[in-house]
Formats: structure tokens, sequence, C-alpha cells
């Protein structure tokens, strides 16, 4: 799991509060049973080697030139996303028809009060980092003007909750060619993929936190 910070600037925080910063070098299970008797992986930092179990948060650091980098990666791949039919992750399995019985309003009106909204956006952030365990994440909360790579978990997931007024997030997976957009009145979020056997990753993971994948759509013009 910590082969994925291999290389990268990084800054990681111990069980014990100490804070370390710098490039990381990441040894296998193997070498830490072979040299320290402690069949596990870890990162070297400052001539330490800190193990798997003691390390609390690890979190990417970018450079400005890095981070200039990442803008114009994460603007090319959206230019090459944002014709592609998409897909609709909802709290619904299929689309309600028009001629449908129940109280569909009545129901839609309850999932947007506050407290489900909410409840709703945290399912919705789990997603995320979920796939976020797997490839790098760039999000985006104003509207795609700075991005951030790589977000501490619960503070991706509070300003996901609190996404309010004319502002969608945007989450981006470069290695994968995904785009991932939440708008702040919506419950559903809006898939694109270019990737088959990415769309059904994603399909898996959406339905373990009660999220249905849709067939693809394409934008009306």
């Amino acid at each position: 799991m910590l082969s994925r910070y291999d290389g990268k600037k990084i800054k990681l925080i111990t069980t014990d509060g100490e804070v370390f910063e710098g490039f990381a070098e990441v040894f296998p299970p193997g070498y830490g049973l072979d040299v320290f008797d402690i069949e596990e992986e870890s990162i070297l930092l400052d001539e330490t080697h800190i193990f798997l179990s003691d390390i609390d948060k690890i979190e990417v650091l970018s450079s400005p030139a890095s981070g200039e980098a990442m803008d114009d990666q994460c603007s090319e791949l959206i230019k090459s996303l944002i014709d592609l039919p998409y897909r609709i992750a909802d709290i619904l399995p299929i689309p309600v028809p028009n001629d449908a019985g129940g109280q569909y309003f009545a129901v839609d009106k309850y999932f947007r009060k506050p407290v489900q909204m909410k409840r709703i956006r945290l399912r919705q952030a789990e997603v995320l980092l979920k796939l976020n365990c797997y490839y790098d994440m760039a999000v985006s909360f104003d509207n795609c003007c700075s991005w951030q790579l790589n977000p501490d978990p619960k503070q991706f997931a509070d300003s996901l909750c609190s996404l309010s007024g004319n502002t969608f997030m945007r989450a981006l997976f470069p290695s994968k060619d995904v785009m991932i957009d939440i708008n702040h009145c919506e419950t559903f979020m809006t898939v694109t993929s270019s990737m088959e056997r990415m769309t059904d990753f994603i399909r898996r993971i959406a339905f373990s936190e009660g999220f249905f994948l849709g067939e693809p759509q394409t934008a009306d013009i």
C-alpha cells in the first residue's frame, strides 16, 4: 500500500505526532523483516525508516512547478472527457418513469433536506476515497480554478458535506481517465470514464455505498 508514495514528496505524521517531510523511498515487507525483524512496509525519510503501523497520516506535497503541471494535466483530461457519454450514480436503481405510482417528489424532497443530504454526501465521499486508495485523485471545489492532489480524507469529506452555492466538486483520476462531478443541489454523481473496465470497478465501489451506476447518456445539444 505504501508503494504508491515511492518517489513522491510527502508529509508524514506518525502515531506519536512526529512530522517528517521529503521524497519517499519505500521498502517492501521483506526488507523490514531482514533488516529490522519487522515484516512491514516502510518509508525512508530523513534517514529514518518509518513502518506502516507507526504512520498516522500521509499527505502528498507538490511544488509550485508540479502544481502548474497538475493544473495543465487536469485541463487536458477534462477536454478529452467532457464530450464523452456519462453515467449517473444515483440513490435509485433506475430512473422513475413519468407515469409511476408512489410519491417520488415527496421522497425526493425528503432526501434533499440537510440531514439526509449530509448522509448522502458522506457516502459519496467514501466512494471517492475508496477509489483514492487505488489511484491518485485530484479534486476541485472552486469550479476547476484550483486543484488538490490526494486531499486529507477528513478534510475532503467535510468539504463535500459543506458544498453549497454556485460551485460543484470535480474529482479526476488522471491515470484512469475518470471524471466524477457532484453538484451542490443534487443527490447523484456524474461519472465519465473512457475505460469500460474502470467503469465496472466504479460500479462495484458505488454499489458498496448504496449508489447505482446507470446506463451511458449523452449531453443534450
